[in-house]
């Protein structure tokens, strides 16, 4: 547990950015004759809280994902010297980010009033006076020409408003978010601390879009979030509906039809078993509308919507269904990964679950029925999401494969003239179960040849049978393999 009692102390936390990731080799960047490459090591500082005396800070960085952590971190305390700091995780859907100093005793050097809990006394449409403590806006934190940063830059305070975010779709009772009213900020001032009747109440999030408000968290919302990831010691996930669809538009009315009022949204095609949407009643060909009262027409609107709630939020979600327009409440779970491609994992391997608990239930089991329902429901939802990734994805995902184009040299060193060369193999999955090694070329799968990676994933998709056939080319020798279902 955080200690609550404890005051909360600023520091500033220093990032590497490395952009090689972005630019490749110092080769790869054109300069005017005679002038050095810039350095593809560039430093970033931001303000951090610290906030507890085990040294862990929140802060928000750039360029980092679950999967993308941060090249190196340093934080700097006032009338103390620069520690590395470890990245512990972030929130996946606000974005902050909890570090932990090295030196595991340090206590904050820059106390600063106990934070306030000012929910429940401000009115939704009352505005509050409030005071923004961070860098000037205009403020360049990385000298020309200076690799390393060794400065503390300069705190600024400005004077601003904020207000209850009350019609924002992320809003309820465990998420209390404040727009920024005032003043308008740039992305220099990200993060910075918002103070209000003389205590600290919050951090406000630069929203990056062109429209849109910048978001104050209150400090007690951050030091949860925060709590959430120390515990759990990794990035925590965003919210999960477990509903795929398709995007539905309405067809036209034409001059001797009547008026078209239907609405467009996304159909829903398929429902995961036991998921938020499965509990609160959604049902295959409903037209979703709306989450909490926002309009969703597409399904990218319905995936950045649902990626913007936190997990374990409630929602009301706006339906039709034939005729009729329907309310249903879902709260949602979190998702089974931060990462797209894990996500995947994870409904294959409950896929695979579900099936092995069906295989060991008698025949005359009365629940048989049952599980046979929810292993086609959650059949059929991986197959929808997971139909949109390439080819190469659902190798590794549904096969534990990862496969090469032949050249012409190598067709002539493995003696074949077609197939798909195996680079890697994971352990325990199909591709492992049915004795496929590294190295192996796969000629064939059944009597069908080989060619590309799209031939192969289709061909094992379509392989009919208890098992799929493999005709592999191990050593410049023909061998048969089975892989299971």
């Amino acid at each position: 547990m955080l200690r609550q009692n404890m005051p909360v102390g600023w520091a500033w936390v220093t990032q590497t950015i490395d952009l090689s990731q972005q630019f490749g080799s110092e080769e790869n960047i054109f300069t005017l004759d005679g002038e050095p490459p810039p350095s593809l090591q560039q430093k970033r500082v931001a303000l951090g809280l610290i906030l507890d005396d085990k040294g862990h800070v929140v802060t928000r960085l750039i360029d980092v994902t679950p999967g993308n952590p941060p090249a190196e971190l340093t934080v700097r305390v006032s009338g103390r010297g620069p520690n590395k700091a470890k990245f512990i995780g972030m929130d996946t859907v606000t974005g902050f980010c909890v570090i932990r100093i090295d030196e595991h005793s340090l206590r904050p050097g820059e106390s600063l009033p106990t934070p306030a809990d000012l929910d429940g006394q401000l009115a939704m449409s009352a505005k509050l006076a409030v005071k923004l403590l961070g860098f000037h806006p205009n403020q360049s934190l990385q000298p020309a020409g200076q690799a390393t940063m060794t400065i503390t830059p300069r705190l600024n305070s400005f004077q601003g408003s904020i207000i209850k975010a009350v019609g924002d779709f992320r809003y309820n009772s465990n998420n209390p978010i404040y727009y920024l009213q005032t003043p308008e900020i740039t992305a220099m001032q990200d993060g910075s601390l918002i103070f209000a009747k003389d205590s600290l109440f919050g951090i406000v999030l630069y929203n990056t879009g062109r429209e849109g408000h910048h978001i104050v968290y209150p400090v007690s919302r951050v030091m949860a979030i925060a709590e959430s990831v120390i515990k759990s010691n990794q990035s925590i996930a965003y919210g999960w509906l477990g509903a795929n669809g398709q995007n539905y538009f309405p067809a036209l009315p034409t001059q001797t039809s009547q008026r078209n009022l239907s609405e467009p949204g996304v159909i829903i095609t398929a429902i995961a078993p036991d998921s938020p949407a499965d509990i609160a009643g959604v049902l295959p060909k409903d037209i979703l509308l709306s989450i909490n009262d926002r309009r969703v027409e597409t399904r990218e609107q319905l995936a950045s919507a649902i990626r913007q709630i936190p997990a374990d939020s409630e929602v009301s979600l706006r339906v039709k269904r034939g005729a009729e327009y329907k309310i249903f409440k879902a709260k949602l779970a979190p998702a089974p990964s931060t990462e797209p491609e894990q996500q995947l994992f994870a409904f294959v391997r409950r896929l695979e679950a579900m099936k092995e608990e069906l295989r060991s239930t008698p025949a005359n089991d009365p629940k048989r029925q049952m599980l046979e329902s929810r292993l086609n429901m959650m059949s059929g939802f991986v197959q929808a999401v997971t139909s949109p990734a390439p080819p190469d994805i659902r190798l590794r995902v549904f096969y534990g494969l990862e496969v090469h184009l032949l050249s012409g040299q190598l067709m002539s060193y493995f003696a074949v003239t077609n197939g798909l060369l195996v680079s890697c193999i994971s352990d325990k999955n199909k591709a492992a179960l049915g004795g496929l090694q590294a190295g192996d070329v796969i000629v064939k799968v059944g009597e069908q040849p080989i060619n590309s990676l799209s031939s192969l994933v289709n061909a094992l998709d379509n392989a009919k049978g208890d098992s799929i056939e493999l005709t592999v080319s191990r050593r410049r020798e023909t061998v048969k393999l089975s892989l299971p279902r």
